[in-house]
């Protein structure tokens, strides 16, 4: 009688294997829920911007903006960069409202860099100095001039033709602000 209760229940092969394979395909759901959740995290402005290159930046049809930025900085202070991380949230807002509105006036960037990987060739058209950004009215890429102190700016092209330049963050979060509605 006593040797029934005191026997020990031995754990099979198959329930072994069982639970442990019902313990790997949790483990692994876990781990790919985590790695997709960082990934879609870690997008960055880049990612949901079309950036153009060279003629590019006026060859788009119809109402658009371009947002003129560095990803790594091109003066000596890198002020530039604060300015942009400001309006990264912006951008991102606006960039959301055009894939849901498709009447909204679309953006795009232009990468203005010399270095990193991705060059996309705009780098020309800073200058430096006592030079002052003279983009309006352009309507060639050799006639768009951008000061480094001033970036990140948005333009406004209409019709191929650069029609207004935002160069202070109050400006362009307030064009932004207005072509959103708000």
């Amino acid at each position: 009688m006593n040797r029934t209760i005191s026997k020990k229940q031995k754990l099979s092969y198959r329930a072994f294997i069982f639970w442990s394979l019902i313990a790997l395909l949790t483990l692994t759901f876990i781990v790919l829920v985590i790695v997709r959740f960082v990934g879609s995290r870690e997008k960055t402005l880049s990612d949901n911007l079309i950036n153009l290159r060279g003629e590019e930046v006026l060859s788009q049809e119809g109402t658009y903006y371009v947002y003129v930025y560095s990803r790594v900085g091109v003066t000596e202070n890198k002020l530039e960069l604060e300015k942009a991380a400001d309006l990264e949230k912006l951008i991102d807002n606006y960039i959301t409202y055009v894939k849901k509105h498709s009447n909204a006036t679309k953006i795009y960037g232009m990468v203005i860099e010399s270095s990193g990987t991705g060059n996309y060739g705009n780098y020309t058209r800073l200058v430096f100095g006592d030079a002052t950004t003279d983009v309006v009215g352009a309507t060639r890429f050799e006639d768009l001039w951008i000061h480094a102190e001033d970036l990140p700016i948005v333009m406004k092209i209409e019709n191929k033709r650069v029609t207004k330049a935002f160069l202070a963050e109050n400006e362009i979060r307030e064009e932004l602000d207005k072509a959103m509605g708000g």
